[in-house]
């Protein structure tokens, strides 16, 4: 079905379709009933009962989609299994063909001039390998996908097509190379390193004789490693120069290339800072550079160009200078992961599941619901998981699953992002969201299946880890990274108000803030790096902003991921099972151990009832509060995870975690 779009198009009425309302559709899809409990018996043994629940999280989402002529769109799924490229017809509105590959996701569709081949480049996941340069025959039904090379250590992130059909990609790696496929010859080959101490190839474009390629640092940055790069690849004759403008030098990244006629139109951005260049393709000398504007994946139509901006869709006029936001009014698209002109009108993908033509003259818009046509909905890898108010809540990609405990059905909240973390004060969830999406909130009496954003993250501070709540100065208490700069922040949020606090880098320019604890009005602050060092523990007053105290328990650093404070103790699980247990009274380590056979990557603490509680992606236990001895209470969970392994406990003392892509609840008897 396709709906239009207009100024009284409501969340609610959106909510409606098919594709993005309560899990009526999606459960239908899957395979499972509506409206019916997903718990099964449960299992008994020593005093512990686990009760599965269902999927955790089931959704539909996307990380690409493009156009493949005038009528079909291909879309590559995020976060369930497997990993599809799917073809959708928007004449007959009905998924064409559907593509098992490799991987969790991609962000990079190419398809060669002719239209009948697409190529990925998919991220070689432990998980799900493979080749993960392919391509789809889209002559053939079905859409069969052929293995063309390995490319082992490559996360990719940019592609491009040039016009006599050969592939370029490159992404982040050690020294990132520009790859190229020429169909003609079947081979690839590694074509250049532009700059082998930026972190990752970010952008690509190309024309028949040369490849523009844009560097950034945006994740994996070194002390020595550059930023943001332009530079340009003589296909001929393999040499490489720079042609970055001046004002971009010592900024983020390039994020975004695209060919405009006679122009190369580049994106930079970075640390709260945005700017459009236009550069000359026959002599790049010549540049202007337009700052304070800009953003994701530009198009051109007539003299406006289209991107992915703050609230959607943007318009910039290159005459007059002016923009305007064209987002259908009432419409909130999430994520877009596709944006191109078809005839006099503007296409964009949601990671809703969603194909959206907006009329630029009108901003009213037609909707093209992707499950409705048929695209599959699957579980989701879980990114947190919370309980309480008679619910559990399991963050995914772009969505949150709820499971209401009274009635045992799941719905699902549109929420843009990954919720890493998810806390729950008076009935109300609160998520802290990846990417620099914020604090979102979600009350089950009131909202209609959608988050509310309440407070944004500050500039850099781009990547949530976890949110606590502080009894005593009643706020919560939220870690991050940045990724773009190193380091991490600790940020304060009041529901009451919903204003914020941030500082940054309170344990060092390198560590994170990983993991995060308050006890009688004092955070506790566990700090990482990116390459599993640091392993700091800092006593923070998260009112004053100021240090009280720091340690670091282990001799060999690998990092705290998870923090506990029973009594007097403070608990610290670090990387592999790493184990300290502190008397906060004199600062001093009264245990340690190592339980890396139960964890062996993120460990994570909670407390029940005067116990302390760990969680991994492979168990779930429990240590004596006198010895600290470890109980394994479910030592076969392997949760599937995309995020760090949590457990959650409800005001009834179950707890819930994840089993494989399942919810399950915990019951633990007193005696065992």
């Amino acid at each position: 079905m396709n709906q239009t779009a207009s100024p009284s198009f409501s969340r609610r009425r959106l909510l409606e379709l098919g594709a993005i309302g309560g899990l009526g559709g999606l459960s239908l899809a899957a395979g499972v009933s509506p409206g019916i409990a997903f718990a099964s018996p449960g299992r008994t043994a020593g005093g512990v009962t686990v009760t599965d629940l269902g999927p955790a999280v089931l959704n539909f989402s996307l990380a690409a989609g493009i156009p493949v002529g005038n009528d079909k769109v291909y879309v590559a799924s995020r976060n369930i299994e497997p990993m599809r490229i799917v073809g959708f017809d928007l004449t007959t509105e009905k998924v064409t063909s559907i593509t098992p590959c490799p991987g969790i996701s991609t962000q990079l569709l190419a398809a060669d001039p002719e239209g009948r081949y697409l190529y990925s480049a998919i991220r070689e996941y432990d998980s799900a390998p493979g080749p993960g340069f392919i391509r789809l025959d889209l002559s053939k039904a079905g859409a069969p996908k052929e293995d063309l090379a390995a490319i082992p250590g490559l996360d990719p992130y940019a592609v491009t097509m040039s016009p006599d059909g050969v592939v370029f990609f490159g992404g982040q790696e050690k020294g990132p190379k520009l790859r190229q496929y020429d169909p003609k010859t079947g081979q690839l080959t590694v074509v250049a390193t532009p700059d082998p101490n930026v972190p990752m190839i970010r952008s690509l474009a190309s024309t028949e004789t040369t490849v523009y390629i844009g560097t950034g640092a945006v994740q994996g940055v070194t002390p020595t490693s550059t930023k943001a790069g332009l530079f340009t690849l003589n296909r001929a004759t393999g040499e490489v120069r720079s042609i970055l403008p001046p004002q971009f030098a010592n900024k983020i990244e390039i994020r975004e290339l695209e060919i405009m006629g006679g122009e190369l139109c580049v994106h930079c951005r970075g640390g709260g800072y945005a700017a459009l260049a236009f550069i000359n393709l026959a002599d790049p000398t010549q540049q202007r550079v337009i700052e304070g504007t800009g953003g994701r994946m530009p198009k051109r139509l007539g003299d406006k160009i289209y991107w992915s901006g703050s609230g959607g869709v943007r318009e910039y006029s290159l005459t007059t200078g002016a923009s305007r936001l064209i987002t259908p009014a009432g419409l909130d698209m999430g994520e877009l992961w596709g944006l191109w002109i078809r005839g006099d009108k503007v296409v964009v993908v949601s990671a809703f599941g969603l194909v959206i033509e907006i009329d630029p003259a009108t901003t009213e818009g037609k909707i093209y619901d992707l499950v409705a046509g048929g695209a599959p909905v699957g579980p989701q890898l879980a990114m947190s998981v919370a309980a309480g108010a008679k619910s559990v809540y399991v963050g995914g990609t772009n969505a949150v699953g709820r499971h209401d405990l009274i009635t045992g059905e799941q719905s699902r909240i549109l929420a843009p992002g990954e919720a890493k973390d998810t806390l729950i004060y008076n009935g109300v969830a609160f998520f802290a969201q990846y990417n620099s999406g914020g604090i979102l909130t979600f009350n089950p009496a009131v909202d209609d299946g959608t988050a509310r954003k309440v407070a944004s993250s500050y500039p850099a501070q781009n990547r949530p880890h976890q949110i606590v709540w502080d009894d005593v100065n009643q706020i919560a208490v939220v870690g991050f990274r940045s990724d773009t700069l190193d380091g991490g922040s600790v940020m304060t949020f009041d529901p009451a108000t919903n204003a914020t606090t941030n500082a940054v880098n309170p344990i060092d320019a390198k560590q994170m803030v990983r993991a995060v604890v308050c006890h009688e009005g004092i955070a506790y602050l566990g700090g990482q790096t990116t390459d599993n060092r640091g392993g700091t523990v800092v006593a923070w007053d998260p009112v004053a902003q100021r240090e009280l105290w720091r340690m670091t328990p282990q001799t060999a650093p690998t990092g705290v991921t998870g923090l506990a404070v029973r009594g007097r103790h403070l608990y610290v699980m670090c990387f592999r099972g790493d184990f300290f247990v502190v008397d906060l009274a004199t600062r001093e380590v009264v245990h340690q151990g190592n339980h890396g056979p139960m964890v062996p990557n993120y460990g994570t603490l909670l407390v029940s009832r005067g116990q302390v509680y760990g969680a991994s992606s492979k168990a779930f236990f429990r240590f004596d509060p006198k010895s600290f001895a470890r109980t394994d209470l479910v030592p076969d969970l392997d949760g599937e995870w995309y995020g760090i392994p949590r457990a959650a406990v409800d005001e009834r003392g179950q707890f819930y975690a994840i089993k494989g892509r399942n919810l399950v609840r915990i019951a633990v008897t007193p005696r065992a």
